[in-house]
């Protein structure tokens, strides 16, 4: 297994892992189209600064990945904040410590900017995302919330 930044020529693959994330996290979310199929999505996100993905590679083929940015108001802001976006690890290879590892790459990518705080957000029905993030040291400090439109 090896974890390293993700390049250009794997935006494909993480789109459709991106698209694997939706279908999986519409067991929770009643509004994620199911069906929904993710195009281009990295292609131009990762040539933005201050966004990173992260995959893990295994037998030359991409199995999970974690992608993020940094977000920063100067003025608002001490300092900036890293937000991870999406993680992803294909079922069969859940359970191997692959996201930690994802993580723990993107932690290093966020305190190399000086960040104060990653964050992420994670849905309430979700148990076992909140326990990996509970066993990495992640915190609730913030509530999201949300109203049912009529």
């Amino acid at each position: 297994m090896t974890i390293r930044e993700a390049e250009l020529k794997d935006c494909v693959r993480l789109d459709e892992l991106l698209t694997e994330l939706i279908l999986y996290e519409s067991q929770y979310e009643h509004n994620l189209d199911p069906t929904f199929q993710v195009k281009d999505n990295y292609s131009e996100r990762l040539k933005m600064d201050g966004h990173k993905a992260f995959v893990a590679e295994t037998d030359s083929r991409i199995v999970g990945f974690v992608y993020g940015f940094i977000y920063h108001i100067p003025g608002m802001f001490l300092k900036p904040v890293a937000i991870m976006d999406a993680l992803y690890v294909e079922e069969k290879y859940r359970g191997l410590g692959i996201a930690g590892k994802l993580i723990a790459k993107f932690i290093r990518f966020a305190n190399e900017q000086k960040v104060d705080t990653v964050e992420l957000k994670v849905l309430s029905e979700n148990s076992r995302a909140l326990g990996l993030y509970e066993r990495l040291g992640f915190q609730e400090t913030k509530k999201y919330m949300v109203l049912k439109a009529d």
